[in-house]
């Protein structure tokens, strides 16, 4: 879609949302979600072209019935197609089914919205992990932790992400031993059993920094002869007050009738508010709620991030990606922030087998409505 029909699709969501109305039964909202990236590479060996572009111009539909939720959300910016598109049903206490496209539970990281990101994208380390998926889940929690599985086929829309093709069963477990006024604690773990369609190559890979471009330096290319997967995920996090740290480390293991493979990603970050209310946690959802800013001046976000994938083993030759962040945001309201990040990547081996150095500054104007 052109830009200009993506700005006028989502200016009508602005102004049509406040006609829309709750009738007593049904309740009905439309809203929207605007990044607009401008990213400067210095490359090194591989041409990486500079761009401005939408990285995100999502329309957002939802409405309720009673006990039933429905959400719609098509994105219209760069990986056009599907995000969420579920059912959900809330008449269990604290617990939750939800059947349709959504985010696999799997990562904190994964499960945080694109919006409340403190970095302009995900760890190069997401490049392991489910993302978005089509199935069925079922979540539940108490005060301290919460338990979200459920099974899983593709996602709905292709959004370039890890290329394995087949069914799975997924589980989240987080806990939070510390959990109060000024302090949590934060402890998770989650696995993966994939069974890989028959026929189908597997394929793992991840951009520079940015999805602003195409180009890849950590690529298995295409697998072939893997039957199943096995992912594990472990996931910590700590807040005191407005200080911030939260890592995670994730292993794949691929089997084959003739080769089997092993596949590692971390990433550890740390944060710091000013200005801002402290980090809050939802012990439901075993992740942080937006940040608020604590006056009508905004607040900012200062965030460092250190990430690693190792792509590889055996014959997969995907090279070894680095990757040290720094970011800084400045958070208008809920509703608008300006961001920077830069990134320092070092690719030894690239997917080439060369040794490669990669550097990404990126500004993001984000508009949420």
């Amino acid at each position: 879609m052109k830009i200009h029909h993506q700005i006028a699709v989502l200016a009508l969501c602005a102004l049509a949302k406040p006609a829309l109305a709750d009738d007593g039964a049904w309740s009905f909202d439309v809203g929207g979600l605007l990044h607009t990236d401008s990213v400067s590479f210095s490359d090194d060996l591989t041409l990486i072209e500079s761009d401005t572009d939408f990285r995100r111009a999502r329309l957002r539909t939802r409405a309720e019935y009673g006990d039933w939720r429905l959400r719609a959300d098509y994105e219209f910016g760069l990986a056009e197609g599907w995000r969420s598109a579920l059912v959900e049903y809330r008449g269990f206490r604290k617990q939750r089914i939800v059947v349709g496209n959504q985010v696999a539970p799997f990562s904190m990281e994964d499960l945080t919205g694109s919006r409340h990101l403190s970095l302009t994208e995900r760890s190069i380390a997401s490049a392991l992990s489910p993302g978005m998926s089509l199935g069925a889940s079922w979540r539940t929690w108490r005060d301290r932790w919460s338990l979200h599985a459920g099974v899983f086929g593709d996602e709905l829309s292709d959004l370039d992400r890890r290329k394995l093709p087949g069914t799975s069963a997924v589980g989240r477990f987080t806990f939070a031993p510390v959990l109060g006024r000024g302090s949590v604690l934060h402890l998770g773990i989650a696995a993966e059993a994939r069974s890989v369609d028959s026929g189908k190559a597997v394929r793992l890979r991840a951009r520079p920094g940015s999805r602003l471009t195409n180009v890849r330096l950590a690529d298995t290319r295409s697998i072939a002869g893997i039957d199943d997967s096995t992912l594990l995920g472990l996931e910590a996090a700590w807040a005191y007050d407005r200080f911030k740290l939260q890592g995670e480390y994730a292993s794949l293991s691929l089997s084959g009738a003739s080769e089997s493979f092993s596949f590692a990603s971390n990433y550890l970050s740390a944060s710091y508010l000013i200005g801002a209310e402290p980090y809050r946690y939802r012990a439901s959802r075993g992740n942080f709620r937006s940040v608020e800013p604590e006056s009508k001046w905004g607040a900012l976000e200062l965030t460092a991030r250190v990430a690693n994938l190792d792509l590889d083993d055996g014959s997969a030759r995907g090279g070894e990606h680095r990757e040290l962040t720094f970011g800084v945001n400045y958070i208008f309201d809920r509703h608008m922030r300006l961001m920077l990040t830069h990134s320092e990547i070092g690719a030894r081996p690239n997917r080439d087998g060369l040794d490669e150095d990669v550097s990404v500054t990126a500004v993001r104007l984000q508009l949420s409505f």
